[in-house]
């Protein structure tokens, strides 16, 4: 169903600030901007920005409410996936018992048509579809500003969520989303992990060494990005000015090899580069 993970949205206290630190570190492009109406999904409304490197994609997100949100932290907040036809998508997930904020989606400043799902049906945690424009409209133009600029980030392979329950979680993917379970192991910072694959997405779930800490059943933790050279993207993050919590990447229990930026050059934000098996 879903044909791949479009973006990872944040929330930042300086807009401005957060496009121009996209820009400094992967050479990212400022997309397009727009503000965004009170509601579900930002209650106090806000501004955000579209940000394109490589050939993947990053909202940021700067509500007008700022209560609690930190200074200079990106903050993971949904993950956007592409399906191909949104309202054949909407039909299906509905005979799945899946629940969306609106009855249909709306249009973004890049031409994509978002709708969000229910959090309430999605283990509290914010997702939502987005069928793309096609290369001939307005927005499709618009939305290929940026890419293939920057650091080669060839896509997303995952998003990394903090579950307080692995085998609830890796069933709820299979039985809801049609996934299939890769396998897993001892993660890498304790606890346990395992890695499902649904549509041509797949997601990474890490239960921690105790994880009644955790509070929520499932919380936003990372991004994988793919390089398809990990080595010459690590050289060329690490030349403009990021650092990794090792020298060199280890591979995980699915055959990927990884290597974590250190988070305090990544706005205490979790991500990594992440090279696939043949």
């Amino acid at each position: 169903m879903f044909d791949k993970i479009q973006h990872i949205g944040y929330l930042v206290r300086d807009l401005d600030a957060a496009v121009a630190w996209y820009a400094k570190g992967f050479g990212g492009e400022n997309a397009g901007s727009s503000t965004l109406p009170a509601g579900g999904i930002i209650p106090s409304g806000g501004r955000n920005a579209f940000v394109h490197f490589g050939k993947v994609e990053v909202e940021l997100i700067e509500p007008q409410d700022k209560t609690d949100l930190p200074a200079d932290t990106l903050v993971m907040h949904h993950v956007g996936y592409v399906v191909s036809d949104i309202a054949a998508a909407i039909v299906d997930l509905k005979s799945r018992s899946f629940k969306f904020f609106s009855d249909a989606p709306n249009t973004n400043v890049l031409g994509q048509q978002v709708l969000y799902f229910d959090p309430a049906c999605t283990n509290g945690v914010l997702m939502h579809l987005t069928q793309l424009p096609t290369q001939s409209s307005a927005g499709g133009q618009a939305s290929a500003v940026g890419l293939d600029a920057g650091v080669k980030i060839d896509h997303i392979v995952h998003a990394g969520y903090l579950v307080n329950n692995l085998e609830d979680a890796i069933a709820w993917y299979v039985d809801k989303l049609g996934g299939t379970h890769l396998g897993g192991g001892a993660s890498r910072r304790g606890g346990r992990n395992a890695f499902v694959n649904f549509g041509q997405v797949q997601v990474e779930l890490i239960e921690p060494q105790d994880p009644a800490s955790l509070g929520p059943a499932h919380s936003m933790d990372h991004v994988g990005y793919v390089a398809l050279d990990i080595e010459a993207a690590i050289a060329d993050c690490r030349a403009r000015g990021f650092q990794f919590v090792a020298d060199t990447p280890n591979t995980n229990s699915v055959g990927q090899q990884v290597l974590y930026f250190e988070t305090g050059s990544t706005k205490g934000s979790r991500m990594h580069l992440t090279q696939l098996p043949a």
